[in-house]
């Protein structure tokens, strides 16, 4: 697990909010603290959808292409919210270009005091010692971060 510290916030949101960089991520859990506190639970509902769509759907967690818009909605305006907190994870189809060890990875954006940190986590499937993966996701995290040349620094 890393934590970075991003250096350009306004860019890193607009990149979040107003472009496509972040959509192929599942978007697990985001807290966004205005006014008041808007949670949303990246979970898919399945009874929203006909039995027909239900059948095609093969993802747990919405993307947060489907969920970008509303958070976009919600932080616009004159003043900076207070805190944002979004938990993403990459979808079990791209895992095993970040690594062969079964896992699931998670990118923590969180915003509050004027500071945007990312955090990263993985979760192995089975009980191991060894942090290759986690290693290996650290990396892709922050070679990913550099092609959307982002600045950070390692906390």
């Amino acid at each position: 697990m890393i934590a970075l510290l991003v250096h350009d916030i306004k860019e890193f949101m607009n990149l979040l909010l107003k472009q496509n960089r972040f959509d192929d991520f599942y978007m697990r859990q985001i807290d966004i603290t205005t006014f008041t506190l808007f949670q949303i639970d990246g979970k898919r509902n399945k009874q929203h959808y006909s039995l027909a769509e239900q059948e095609l759907i093969t993802d747990e967690y919405c993307f947060w292409k489907e969920i970008r818009p509303y958070a976009f909605q919600i932080i616009k305006g004159q003043k900076l919210p207070k805190s944002i907190k979004i938990v993403f994870s990459l979808p079990k189809n791209k895992t095993d270009t970040v690594s062969s060890i079964p896992a699931t990875f998670f990118l923590n954006v969180i915003f509050e005091q004027n500071t945007l940190m990312c955090t990263t986590g993985c979760s192995l499937k089975t009980f191991s010692m060894d942090k290759t993966a986690e290693i290996d996701w650290d990396n892709w995290v922050i070679a990913f971060f550099h092609e959307l040349k982002i600045a950070v620094t390692k906390q």
